[in-house]
């Protein structure tokens, strides 16, 4: 493929699945990927970005792929340690992942922005061949306004809360987005809006000022959904299952292919052209009816979804 490549859109659980895959079926120096920051915070003063550690960690062969965040092989002694101080303990922050953070935080303090931090730790990392970059440079934080009339962030709901609690609104930041993201996109001949929640990881992107702007002048921009008709396998799945359905509920849509494809199509009209869906469920015709080219894939198997999306895009 020539000119600008092709940019991915992801949060995390999603983005960790395809983004290694995808970036192997289309070759070195063809993929970047602009990660959702709406779910950092700060953490006993430390700059934590769960959504851009897990794509790192992915990239890296680093992941713990049975949680679906954090390193493999972790430990917890410091939480563990701060519980018996009696610090609350709901955010997990391994003893190893913590040295992300601690650097991260260092380098951010020096006056780097959070794309030059995020693409020094990528060094460090040994990820190569992929660029990993923010969203935004700036804090961005989605907050949720419950139905019980509180506002929280994204992770005290999502993990404090098990995203138990029901959701009437999400409130996403308006900031500008991170001129290399926006430099990106602007060159991209193609962007994929990735199999990530449409509301809380790719609806906190596209809601940057720049964004749609840039993508509308993008020659092809493909989704892809974030959920099958199978039942998820128990685990980190079907947690974060459990919260696309809150905040898709909270907009007034359906967790389903063609309820995510609605989703898109009327927040964002005329902006994407096909949509990948499970080559296992029987959306094609809705998803059709709203005006996007529907087009299956094996959602589940990371390789079998990276050659579908890699050939809609080059």
């Amino acid at each position: 493929m020539s000119g600008g490549g092709t940019v991915l859109l992801t949060g995390g659980l999603g983005g960790s699945h395809l983004v290694p895959a995808l970036a192997k079926a289309l070759g070195p120096g063809r993929l970047t990927t602009v990660v959702n920051v709406g779910d950092d915070l700060d953490w006993h003063g430390l700059r934590v970005c769960p959504d851009l550690d897990t794509v790192l960690y992915a990239l890296s062969g680093r992941l713990d792929r049975e949680r679906g965040w954090g390193l493999a092989g972790e430990t917890f002694h410091g939480r563990e340690a701060l519980e018996a101080l009696g610090e609350p303990g709901w955010f997990g922050v391994g003893d190893r992942d913590l040295a992300t953070h601690l650097v991260r935080t260092d380098l951010l303090r020096s006056g780097a922005s959070l794309t030059e931090v995020t693409g020094e730790l990528a060094r460090r990392l040994g990820v190569a061949g992929v660029a990993v970059l923010p969203a935004s440079d700036l804090p961005s934080p989605t907050l949720l306004a419950l139905a019980d009339g509180r506002v929280t962030g994204f992770e005290e709901w999502y993990v404090g809360a098990r995203a138990v609690p029901s959701v009437h609104e999400v409130i996403v930041a308006r900031g500008p987005g991170a001129p290399a993201a926006l430099a990106a996109l602007s060159g991209a001949d193609a962007v994929v809006l990735g199999p990530s929640n449409p509301v809380t990881s790719i609806g906190t992107i596209l809601a940057l000022d720049g964004v749609v702007g840039a993508l509308e002048r993008v020659r092809r921009v493909v989704a892809v959904a974030p959920t099958t008709a199978a039942t998820p396998p128990p685990g980190p799945v079907e947690h974060h299952a459990r919260a696309r359905r809150q905040v898709l509920a909270a907009t007034g849509d359906e967790d389903s292919a063609a309820g995510v494809a609605a989703h898109y199509a009327r927040r964002f009209p005329g902006l994407i052209g096909s949509f990948v869906l499970d080559e296992g469920d029987a959306d094609e015709r809705a998803v059709a009816s709203i005006g996007l080219r529907p087009v299956t894939a094996p959602l589940l198997d990371p390789d079998g979804l990276a050659a579908v999306v890699a050939d809609l895009v080059t």
